[in-house]
């Protein structure tokens, strides 16, 4: 055992998988914080150290004394659900202009504006191949 481990908070915890084969097998720790733990055997007691806190709370640390105490912890970004529904529509809207004109979706540019809380389309550029506009424009 390192001396980090040593000195690491110790967790619950909550599943052991075994992942492997033979010669190369490794037991993941699922611990109460939402971390895992990779190790060679598993473990037989209830809590283990968990490294993964320990360096956050270096690194929070490192931080609140570069910014004078003032830092507050990071957390993540979260940009609620309706700013992931309205481009989800938008990707719909790309990928049906893609599937109707039989082009790949990489080809549809769409301009989007922001209009009071809700993305809208106001215009599309499509990139076709000289092969696209030629199965495009002759008769059928």
């Amino acid at each position: 055992m390192t001396t980090e481990y040593r000195r690491a908070p110790r967790r619950r915890v909550v599943n052991i998988e075994r992942v492997g084969r033979w010669g190369k097998l490794e037991y993941l720790h699922t611990l109460d914080c939402g971390h895992t733990e990779s190790r060679k055997r598993a473990a037989r007691t209830e809590d283990i150290a968990c490294l993964f806190c320990l360096q956050t709370e270096a690194r929070d640390q490192e931080i609140r004394s570069l910014t004078g105490g003032q830092a507050t912890p990071l957390t993540a970004y979260e940009d609620g659900p309706s700013l992931a529904d309205e481009e989800t529509k938008i990707e719909k809207v790309k990928s049906t202009l893609a599937a109707r004109l039989g082009v790949p979706v990489d080809a549809i540019g769409l301009v989007v504006e922001d209009s009071a809380g809700a993305l809208v389309v106001k215009s599309c550029v499509v990139y076709l191949s000289a092969a696209d506009v030629t199965r495009l424009t002759s008769p059928r």
